[in-house]
């Protein structure tokens, strides 16, 4: 799993997840804060669902 932070102007906005299956399949998910959602993608990159999320500030989040 990789796991980065989204940084856009200088700011905490996000954190991008990336699950590496077998055969270069690869599964993502973006939390962003400013739309305090987690946005999911298939294996071909689509975007498949988002589902609310309570989202605490970037300095209190340890993953």
């Amino acid at each position: 799993m990789t796991q980065r932070e989204v940084v856009r102007g200088g700011k905490s906005v996000g954190v991008y997840f990336c699950v590496h299956g077998p055969r270069s399949v690869k599964l993502t998910a973006i939390c962003d804060f400013n739309k305090k959602q987690v946005i999911f993608y298939g294996s071909d990159g689509i975007r498949r669902e988002s589902m609310p999320v309570a989202v605490q500030p970037p300095s209190a989040i340890a993953c």
